[in-house]
C-alpha cells in the first residue's frame, strides 16, 4: 500500500504547473501566457527597476505599466520591444504586442493603488 515501491512510481506534479494548464483550460491559452507576462515583469525588468514599476493592467494585448522615475520612463521606452520579446518568450510563446508606460508621480497611480 504505502511502501517505498508505491511511492517511487508515483509521478509527482509541480503545483505551478497543474494551475497554468487549469488556467489555459478555463480562460484560454492566449490569456494564460499574458498571466505568465504579468509574474515574469520582476524577473525580466530587475528587481530595482520592478521596485518604481507597477502593473496596471492589460488592455488587449497591449501590457500597461506605471513608474514614478522619469528616467525609468524613458529607460523602459528604449527597451519596450526588447522587454515585449523577453517577456513572450518568458510566457511561452506570444502573448503581448506592445508595452504603454505611464509616468505617474509619486503618491499617485492610474491603477489606483500600488
Amino acid at each position: 500500500m504505502f511502501g517505498p515501491g508505491r511511492w517511487s512510481r508515483t509521478r509527482v506534479f509541480r503545483v505551478r504547473d497543474l494551475l497554468a494548464e487549469a488556467l489555459a483550460s478555463v480562460v484560454g491559452p492566449r490569456r494564460a501566457k499574458q498571466a505568465a507576462v504579468l509574474e515574469a515583469w520582476p524577473e525580466v525588468v530587475g528587481a530595482s527597476h520592478a521596485r518604481h514599476t507597477w502593473i496596471a493592467g492589460l488592455r488587449g494585448s497591449v501590457l500597461v505599466v506605471t513608474t514614478d522615475l522619469p528616467a525609468l520612463s524613458y529607460e523602459l521606452g528604449l527597451r519596450r520591444a526588447a522587454l515585449v520579446g523577453a517577456l513572450n518568450r518568458k510566457a511561452g510563446g506570444p502573448a503581448i504586442d506592445e508595452i504603454e508606460i505611464i509616468l505617474c508621480p509619486p503618491g499617485g497611480s492610474p491603477a489606483g493603488e500600488r
